[in-house]
């Protein structure tokens, strides 16, 4: 099912890449974890209702209150593997800012709450809903030279998808070079990723130090798309957009050969669409 919805709109999310380094200066930390819910009806006295509201204040208190914590958004399923799968995506300056937002966590929640009573009573109400631990998808850089943030504050909830395209070896692209490289993602970035006004914001995300550092296949990379609606999500006609950027069709075509060519020809692999919880976000200060 997934693979048949993502198919019309792979060359949408192929926006633009980074540089193939680590770590570079001004780029940011992102981890995305896996958390569960438990189902609803196994909940002793739960409800939706509650968990909304329960849900909605843990985020203001715990995430949104984190000064070290760039932006955060909490993603819920919609045509992911699990449907009771919760990722969370959180951004930070660098690695020491995140271990310390970690260590933070005891105080904030106090801060929060600062009745005992009231603390206890609250972790209680929140830890029924949830089935307990999680996994850990990655640590990674994010490239902030092709980093696109939403402008406005939206009241509905946004649709964010995230596949994993490899950019492939040099060695492998005929007259390819790392400088060309860099020229040709970020002149995609500017030409179309920033003027699409329907990608709302996306964030690219280079390996840091778990999961795979790439092989003989190339080097991975997570991009993570937003979308205000499915309608813009599955709109794959970028026509437009390329004429604009390329007005000459012969150079359109030759830098989409060589951008398809330092993309491994754009195969990837489909990690989820997931329904962001604007009221659960965080969002970055632009």
């Amino acid at each position: 099912m997934i693979s048949k919805i993502i198919k019309p709109i792979t060359s949408i999310l192929i926006f633009s890449s980074l540089v193939v380094c680590q770590y570079k200066d001004g780029n940011r930390i992102v981890t995305l974890s896996t958390y569960y819910t438990k189902p609803l009806r196994t909940v002793e006295d739960g409800s939706a209702a509650e968990r909304r509201d329960v849900f909605n204040e843990h985020a203001k208190k715990m995430r949104g209150r984190d000064n070290l914590l760039v932006s955060s958004n909490v993603l819920y399923h919609y045509l992911s593997g699990r449907s009771d799968e919760v990722i969370v995506l959180n951004e930070w300056n660098n690695i020491m800012d995140a271990d310390q937002s970690i260590k933070q966590t005891a105080d904030r929640r106090k801060k929060g709450w600062p009745n005992k009573k009231t603390r206890e009573a609250f972790q209680e109400k929140w830890g029924k809903y949830w089935a307990g631990g999680h996994s850990d998808m990655g640590n990674y850089e994010l490239e902030t030279k092709m980093l696109k943030r939403r402008k406005k504050k939206m009241k509905e909830n946004t649709y964010f998808m995230i596949q994993e395209f490899t950019l492939a070896p040099m060695s492998s692209v005929e007259g390819g070079s790392a400088d060309d490289r860099d020229k040709v993602l970020q002149e995609w970035f500017d030409k179309v990723v920033m003027k699409d006004d329907r990608v709302l914001s996306q964030m690219m995300l280079n390996h840091y130090w778990s999961g795979s550092a790439g092989g003989p296949h190339g080097w991975p990379v997570v991009i993570v798309t937003e979308f205000a609606s499915m309608d813009d999500l599955l709109d794959e006609d970028l026509s437009k957009l390329l004429e604009s950027g390329w007005p000459d069709e012969k150079e359109r075509k030759a830098f989409q050969d060589k951008h398809r060519a330092y993309w491994g020809h754009y195969i990837h692999d489909d990690i989820g669409i997931y329904v962001n919880n604007v009221k659960q976000q965080k969002s970055a200060k632009i």
